[in-house]
């Protein structure tokens, strides 16, 4: 090794040296003494470091560029200012140039990471909470903004006389009950599971935390499917309304538990029974077979509230199938079929996932049973059909 050769090593060693001494010394400073000469080859950083450790002005560049690139032109005068340094001074230049942004980089880094993720954790508790609070304001019944379907079929009024061409046209359709149905799936849920008919209760309802005669309806229904027609159902009777207000967000668990736990789900339904605070008996009975039952009306709902509800066209062709069939079968029993824009409902959940209302709290539980093996019978031909 000659001696030009030692020189240059002894200086590149001493200045390491300065280095990282003054990386200690700044840590008096407050700044990350972990941020030393090691790190300058992580985190794909290193030509940022490189950058900020020559820290060149403009005369000290374009004299690099006249001694490495000769074409460059730089004129004496611009050549005057720059003093050729000693090693003293060029190692002195070398440590005190150094940036602080050198040291403080990858501090500064965590700074901004952390910021972020508090930014982005709040963006996200602040959507979880919108949610939530629209799913509970569901709960509440004021305010909804119904509209009555236009159905594509003359629906048949209620009818309560007896001995009308109504009771003939129902007896003939009785042949179809008699048919065996494999294969497919029904869901049932109750949102406001303590729901009574006859006025029981207070306000109609059994008291807080109870079972009312609304899971008694949906056991009908899934009774009738299951031993009549072998048509395998998941009836939840879960209790969603301990607290009311709470209700559809309770119940939303319950959807998707059913419709995880099954996954050749057909068809999904939240059984209710109406308050019909305006309206007598004769908008929630009608005879069918000489007998007065429930008249049941279907809910939709669409994605206009806010929440995500991608399928609900689907859902809205269904209904009006549903409606449909229910109209051929038992002229009379279909209430209508109602839009909901302001509410979801956690009909999101199944692309044939609706709201029935069976009856209403001035209904018997007897009109109402009825009503759930008719619609039984409907759900078992529309299986027959075909429902994808």
């Amino acid at each position: 090794m000659n001696k030009k050769s030692f020189l240059i090593l002894l200086i590149i060693f001493i200045q390491i040296s300065l280095l990282l001494i003054g990386g200690f010394n700044l840590n008096d400073k407050k700044i990350n003494p972990k941020l030393i000469l090691s790190n300058m080859f992580i985190n794909n950083k290193i030509a940022v470091y490189l950058s900020n450790l020559i820290n060149l002005d403009a005369v000290h560049s374009k004299f690099i560029l006249k001694e490495g690139l000769p074409i460059v032109r730089v004129s004496n005068k611009d050549l005057s200012f720059v003093k050729q340094p000693t090693v003293v001074s060029h190692i002195w230049e070398f440590v005190t140039g150094v940036p602080i942004s050198f040291f403080k980089m990858k501090q500064l880094e965590n700074v901004k990471l952390v910021v972020s993720r508090n930014k982005s954790n709040q963006a996200e508790k602040n959507s979880k909470q919108r949610v939530a609070e629209k799913i509970q304001a569901e709960g509440r019944h004021t305010g909804e903004k119904n509209y009555k379907v236009k159905l594509d079929f003359w629906q048949t009024k209620p009818q309560n006389k007896t001995g009308s061409n109504l009771d003939r046209r129902n007896n003939e359709k009785q042949k179809i009950e008699q048919e065996k149905i494999d294969g497919s799936l029904v869901g049932i849920y109750h949102t406001h599971t303590s729901e009574n008919y006859e006025n029981k209760g207070y306000n109609s309802h059994a008291p807080a935390g109870s079972r009312g005669d609304i899971v008694e309806i949906g056991s009908v229904l899934a009774n009738t499917l299951e031993t009549k027609y072998h048509i395998p159902v998941a009836h939840s009777t879960r209790v969603n309304d301990t607290t009311y207000a709470r209700s559809y967000i309770n119940s939303l668990q319950t959807a998707k538990q059913v419709e995880r736990k099954n996954p050749d789900l057909k068809m999904l339904f939240d059984i209710h029974r109406d308050a019909i605070l305006n309206g007598g008996r004769d908008l929630l009975t009608t005879r069918v077979n000489g007998k007065q039952v429930a008249t049941i009306m279907i809910i939709v709902t669409n994605n206009e509230y806010g929440l995500p509800h991608p399928n609900w066209r689907e859902n809205l062709r269904f209904a009006k199938r549903l409606g449909k069939k229910m109209n051929q079968m038992y002229p009379g029993l279909l209430r209508e079929v109602e839009l909901v824009t302001n509410r979801r409902y956690n009909l999101h959940v199944h692309p044939h996932s609706l709201l029935l209302e069976i009856g209403g709290a001035k209904n018997t539980i007897e009109e109402a049973k009825r009503s759930a093996k008719l619609l039984a019978n409907v759900l078992a031909a529309l299986l027959k059909e075909g429902v994808d």
